[in-house]
């Protein structure tokens, strides 16, 4: 038996996803095998995730987010960047829109340069965990940015075997479900360096949002706090911004190409 999937491809700085339309819930998301199998880059379609765009009677829509390996993750910075774009294709008339996820809801805008700029609103456990034994490190920090993560400040992101260190991070016992780990190099005032690995992929990612934003929280407190954090990852660049209280990840997000897949059960 196979399930034939029509998708849409978009990538975020790097982090990759495949979109479904699914405001008729022709997708069930609880189907693990099936989504780890899409996400396979030898054997599926490759991404870092699957997003659904879910109807919602109080929002926009609803973000419902699955990791590569099928798990059902609250909240990704760069998804729901990603889904703000599609769900502009959607709604064409609209460039503000208010969305659900798992961890609560969110606001994003596409800006005139092309951006999306997502509010965060899930910035909570603060430096609820030593972290400090896990890396060698000038700084750690920890928070929630609707995942989990570590933060370490090294001399060199390059320098680092991420797999090794993020693998130790991720799978430590003090984190129940695991916990992204984030390399930071300093490059000037206000300018970071990012490498993360990311629990569900498994490996490093070309972009993490959420990490990107507890990088820039990590930043300002023990260098300076800036208005704008500029994070160079891997697949791009991202700017968290502080303004009036409130933080936002901004970063390009598009559409890369859509097509159907067969994928046998």
């Amino acid at each position: 038996m196979s399930a034939k999937i029509s998708f849409d491809k978009y990538c975020a700085t790097g982090n990759d996803f495949v979109v479904l339309d699914n405001r008729t819930n022709s997708f069930d998301p609880s189907d693990t095998k099936l989504w780890q199998k899409v996400c396979d880059r030898r054997f599926g379609i490759g991404a870092d995730g699957v997003l659904f765009f879910n109807n919602s009677n109080k929002f926009d829509f609803e973000m419902v987010y699955l990791n590569a390996d099928g798990g059902e993750v609250g909240m990704c910075g760069n998804g729901a960047r990603a889904l703000t774009t599609f769900a502009q294709k959607i709604q064409f008339d609209k460039v503000n829109f208010t969305f659900k996820t798992r961890d609560g809801v969110y606001t994003s805008s596409l800006l005139k340069n092309g951006e999306v700029k997502l509010e965060m609103v899930q910035l909570f456990d603060i430096e609820k965990v030593d972290v400090s034994d896990l890396y060698e490190n000038k700084h750690s920090y920890f928070m929630n940015t609707g995942v989990p993560h570590s933060v370490f400040f090294v001399e060199s992101a390059e320098a680092v075997n991420i797999k090794e260190a993020g693998a130790k991070v991720r799978y430590d016992e003090r984190f129940e479900g695991g916990c992204n780990a984030n390399f930071v190099e300093v490059l000037g005032e206000g300018s970071l360096k990012v490498r993360t690995y990311e629990r569900g992929v498994e490996d490093e990612t070309l972009a993490c949002g959420t990490g990107a934003v507890a990088c820039a929280f990590a930043y300002r407190k023990f260098y300076k706090e800036v208005s704008k954090v500029s994070v160079e990852v891997p697949g791009g660049l991202l700017n968290i911004l502080f303004e009036d209280d409130k933080v936002y990840l901004c970063g390009k997000a598009a559409k890369i190409f859509s097509g159907v897949i067969s994928i046998e059960e």
